[in-house]
């Protein structure tokens, strides 16, 4: 609850009994320094005792002039801070578009735009969570809704389905109830890994080791398409991360790179000075970069610009929920690594993981 005295603007911020320090320690240093101007005066420059003791009649006056510049001075805070304070009631009363006008805050403007910048920061979390409560929403929405009509359907329907068509209906239950539990577990995967600032658990340990387990982990998903995976058995590469979280990033990768293969075409996964020649990536650590290559249709250059973008999706028949690839870039950079994707319509894509 605010306090009543700060929000009438008729009340002063700083009362005489808050104010009781400034004025009882001025008051000391006031009636100390003339007192001891007049000893020294005695004492060094030969002033008779009348003479030293008649400039304790400038005491009264030297503290009127220091109570006068005191006010000049907190009416001065006091205009200041009040602009922050009805700042600060503007940004709690939900106004996020609320900023202090920097004319004449002189020692306050840091202060004035260090609170500026700290509300266009609120500003944009804020429009952040709207639209991932959006966008998740409505991810959710076609599968519930999927799962439901044919579940209706199946029961006002009863033994008039046919057997196959049952089945059918069944499957269809069953995909839309796997995209849903797919699409949880990555949102709250994405907002473990947003979270994180500071990655803990980084080792050294073999990737190429990792990435041939995870192809062997999707070795039902290539068989399905008949996909062929070129890549060097013997490979042996070195890098310092997180190997629980840089599984995701390859599942992920070649989880993408075979939802857009077509039939009985390869994927290649290569390292080393011929990832940089198939990238163009002249310049980098050839021991540091690994790509996954397919034979896909590629992507424009709209989809290129949004495609690490939370539940971005070419259009509504898009394979997967547009989640992945947000996730893959999240945990490359939690690991000190960088994510780049080289892609053409009808020429495949390629994606580089730059450790």
């Amino acid at each position: 609850m605010r306090d009543n005295n700060i929000d009438n603007k008729d009340d002063k911020l700083f009362s005489m009994a808050q104010m009781k320090w400034v004025y009882l320690v001025g008051t000391i240093v006031v009636i100390g320094g003339v007192m001891s101007y007049g000893f020294i005066c005695y004492f060094v420059f030969d002033f008779d005792e009348d003479n030293s003791l008649s400039m304790t009649f400038m005491i009264p006056l030297m503290l009127l002039v220091y109570y006068f510049v005191i006010k000049i001075i907190k009416s001065g805070m006091e205009k200041k801070l009040r602009r922050l304070i009805d700042g600060i009631h503007e940004v709690a009363s939900g106004n996020l578009d609320y900023r202090i006008d920097l004319k004449g805050a002189e020692e306050y403007t840091k202060v004035f735009s260090e609170f500026n910048d700290m509300v266009l920061e609120l500003s944009k979390t804020k429009g952040e969570m709207e639209s991932f409560v959006n966008e998740f929403a409505h991810e959710f929405k076609t599968p519930i809704t999927a799962i439901s009509g044919f579940a209706e359907l199946l029961y006002e329907t009863g033994d008039g389905v046919e057997d196959e068509e049952r089945m059918q209906y069944l499957s269809l239950i069953k995909e839309e109830s796997d995209r849903l539990c797919t699409l949880s577990k990555d949102t709250l995967l994405l907002s473990k890994v947003n979270a994180m600032q500071i990655l803990e658990n980084r080792v050294e340990y073999d990737v190429f080791e990792q990435i041939r387990r995870c192809v062997i982990l999707l070795e039902k998903e290539f068989d399905n398409k008949r996909l062929n995976v070129e890549m060097d058995e013997d490979t042996i590469l070195k890098i310092k991360g997180n190997p629980e979280l840089m599984e995701h990033v390859w599942i992920n990768l070649l989880t993408n790179a075979i939802k857009h293969s077509p039939g009985s075409s390869t994927i290649y996964i290569r390292s080393g000075a011929e990832a940089i020649k198939v990238l163009g990536l002249e310049g980098y650590d050839s021991s540091s970069v690994i790509t996954i290559t397919d034979c896909g249709h590629g992507m424009d250059e709209e989809t290129l610009e949004h495609i690490f973008d939370k539940y971005y999706q070419k259009d509504k028949f898009s394979p997967g929920n547009g989640i992945g690839l947000s996730i893959v870039k999240r945990i490359v950079e939690l690991n000190k690594g960088e994510v780049k994707v080289k892609s053409k319509l009808n020429e495949g894509t390629t994606f580089a993981v730059i450790m």
